[in-house]
């Protein structure tokens, strides 16, 4: 039996206001543009690889961003095969015994979308999760990203391989599962697809956020350097060293109100289709704990930063770290 690990790519409408997401939206919310997926063997040793490009037939306009991840755009997808056509490619290439693993749960909720929109009849096995296994083998509850999964097995990206390229993350993740020290535990995190819903009926009632130029600008906001307390609305300061980054996208800190006291403000970042930073804040009552984490993972967080400066001469770009965050954005429904 062999095991592939694949993984997907896919564009976005450009506007949830445009016609084509307004035509094929309540059924198809992402298109998928590539197929990646890596063959090994009962060792766990790579012996196959393959590329499929996709070409969309709806959202045919490569979203910004996602061209910029990807580096796939109308040119690079002009002759690639439609999405029935991929499919059959990838199964003739999948074979008659194997597996099939990913990392995380947005991919089998896309596929599945996908393939019930265009009617692909390709059955597939199951898709097992490899981030649920690399988890439960590191004892944490949050799911981890794969480049946090690769630094803390301590496999290096190679040069010729970028991420957000279904072919290379599907390499890396092989990389990771082949590390495991029972890979085909694997086999017992089985996904369920999630259905995907209409992005903006997914944020009803929940807090819409605030949109910047920059992921600076929003954290030298005065909405971020005086959340309000949660209680009684009164603007508190959030406390001397700001914010602490959690990753790419997420970042928390403390502040205290002269009346309810000691708060905890989380903030979380995406990227607007207008190229916008949209930073949602939360903010509650802080523990002993609480507190107390934010304190180390400052220190933590000051110590690798220095090193940083130190081997590369200038901190990253907070924006560019923003883009290539490992997150799940995905619209699922609840």
């Amino acid at each position: 039996m062999n095991f592939i690990v694949v993984d997907l790519e896919w564009n976005q409408p450009l506007s949830y206001d445009s016609s084509v997401y307004r035509q094929v939206g309540d059924r198809l919310i992402f298109e998928m543009i590539q197929i990646g997926a890596v063959k090994l063997d009962e060792h766990y040793q790579v012996i196959d690889s393959i590329s499929i490009p996709i070409r969309p037939v709806h959202y045919v306009k490569i979203h910004p961003r996602i061209r910029r991840m990807t580096q796939l755009g109308a040119e690079e997808l002009a002759d690639a095969p439609e999405f029935l056509e991929a499919m059959d490619q990838f199964a003739a290439w999948c074979g008659d015994d194997y597996v099939l693993l990913t990392w995380g749960c947005d991919d089998v909720s896309v596929l599945k979308q996908n393939m019930d929109f265009f009617g692909c009849e390709v059955e597939l096995p199951p898709l097992c999760d490899i981030q649920r296994l690399f988890a439960d083998v590191n004892g944490t509850k949050e799911r981890k990203g794969l480049k946090v999964a690769m630094e803390m097995l301590d496999i290096q990206p190679d040069a010729d391989r970028y991420f957000h390229n279904a072919l290379h993350d599907a390499y890396y993740t092989a990389l990771v599962f082949g590390k495991l020290p029972d890979p085909a535990a694997v086999l017992k995190y089985p996904q369920e697809p999630k259905s995907l819903i209409h992005p903006r009926k997914h944020a009803r009632g929940k807090d819409k956020g605030e949109s910047y130029d920059s992921l600076t600008a929003a954290l030298e906001s005065e909405a971020a350097r005086q959340p309000r307390c949660p209680v009684c609305g009164k603007k508190t300061k959030v406390e001397d060293g700001g914010y602490v980054k959690q990753s790419g996208d997420k970042y928390i800190g403390l502040s205290a109100c002269p009346h309810h006291g000691n708060l905890l403000i989380r903030l979380r970042f995406k990227p607007t289709d207008d190229g916008k930073r949209l930073m949602i804040m939360s903010v509650s009552k802080a523990t002993a704990a609480n507190r107390a984490y934010v304190h180390t993972k400052r220190i933590q967080m000051e110590e690798k930063a220095a090193k940083y400066l130190a081997e590369h001469g200038s901190l990253p770009d907070p924006d560019e770290e923003l883009m290539n965050a490992d997150r799940s954005s995905m619209p699922f429904e609840d």
